[in-house]
C-alpha cells in the first residue's frame, strides 16, 4: 500500500505537467455553459433538456477517454519508452493500477461537476424534474459504466499508439450515437460505449412512470454483460501488464 502511495504520487506529479487535470475541469463548465445557455431560452420540455444533455454527455465520454488515456501512454513512452513504468514499482502491476486509479478518479470528479453542475445550474432556469438522489445515480451509473473504457483504452494506448486510442474512442462515440436508435435494440448491450447512454435513460423513464423498466430484458442482459466483462477485462488488464515487456506496434 506504501508503494502504492507513492506511486500515486508521483503520478499526479507527473498529470500535473500536461492538460489532464484542466481539460476535465474546463470541459465540463463549457458544457455547462453551452447547454444551460442554449436552454434558458429553447421550449422544449424539461425532460427532454435533460435527456438530451445526458445523451450527449455520454456520447462524448469514449471519445474523450481515449484521449486522455493516449496523453498518459504518450507521456511515458516519451520519457523512456515505458522503462519507467515497467520499474517503478517492485509488484509490476501497481504501476498501471496507479494510471488506471488516478484516470478514474479525474473521470469521476468530471463527471460529478458536469451531472450537479448542471442539476444546479437548471434550477435557475426552470423547475428540476429529478431530485438530487436520481442525478447522484447518474454519476455512479456513468462512472461504472466507463470503467470497462479505461481499461480499454489504456491497453489500446499503451500496447499500440495514441491514434489507435482515440480512432476507437471515436468509432465508439459514433455507434453509441447510432445506438440510440431503434439500430441498438437488442444490441446496445453487447457495445460497452452505449452502456451508460441505454442506463441512464432507462432510469429517467423509470422515475418518469410507474413501468417497471427493470423488467425489460436488454436491460437485465446490460447490467449482467457489464459488471461481467468489467471485471473480466480488469482481470485480463493486470495480467497482461505483469507479462509486457513495453513493447508497441505503432500501426
Amino acid at each position: 500500500m506504501i508503494e502504492f502511495k507513492k506511486l500515486i504520487k508521483a503520478d499526479i506529479i507527473k498529470f500535473k505537467s500536461t492538460q489532464i487535470p484542466w481539460m476535465h475541469l474546463y470541459i465540463p463548465i463549457l458544457g455547462l455553459i453551452i447547454f444551460l445557455s442554449y436552454y434558458s431560452y429553447t421550449p422544449w420540455t424539461s425532460f427532454s433538456k435533460i435527456s438530451a444533455y445526458l445523451q450527449v454527455l455520454s456520447i462524448t465520454f469514449p471519445m474523450l477517454i481515449g484521449i486522455i488515456t493516449s496523453i498518459v501512454a504518450e507521456q511515458e513512452y516519451i520519457a523512456g519508452g515505458f522503462k519507467n513504468i515497467l520499474i517503478a514499482s517492485e509488484t509490476k502491476n501497481l504501476s498501471i493500477m496507479s494510471k488506471f486509479t488516478l484516470c478514474l478518479l479525474f473521470g469521476s470528479l468530471s463527471t460529478i461537476l458536469a451531472v450537479v453542475g448542471f442539476y444546479i445550474g437548471y434550477s435557475f432556469i426552470d423547475s428540476n424534474i429529478y431530485p438530487i438522489y436520481i442525478n447522484l445515480a447518474i454519476v455512479a451509473i456513468l462512472i461504472g459504466s466507463n470503467i470497462f473504457l479505461y481499461i480499454l483504452h489504456l491497453f489500446l494506448s499503451f500496447r499500440f499508439s495514441k491514434a489507435v486510442s482515440i480512432g476507437v474512442g471515436i468509432a465508439e462515440s459514433l455507434v453509441a450515437a447510432l445506438f440510440l436508435t431503434g439500430m441498438g435494440d437488442g444490441r446496445w448491450p453487447f457495445l460497452p460505449s452505449s452502456w451508460s447512454i441505454r442506463f441512464t435513460s432507462s432510469l429517467l423513464m423509470k422515475y418518469q412512470s410507474a413501468e417497471d423498466i427493470l423488467l425489460d430484458q436488454d436491460l437485465k442482459l446490460g447490467i449482467i454483460i457489464s459488471i461481467v466483462l468489467t471485471f473480466i477485462s480488469f482481470v485480463i488488464m493486470l495480467v497482461w501488464f505483469k507479462n509486457w515487456e513495453g513493447n508497441r506496434t505503432e500501426e
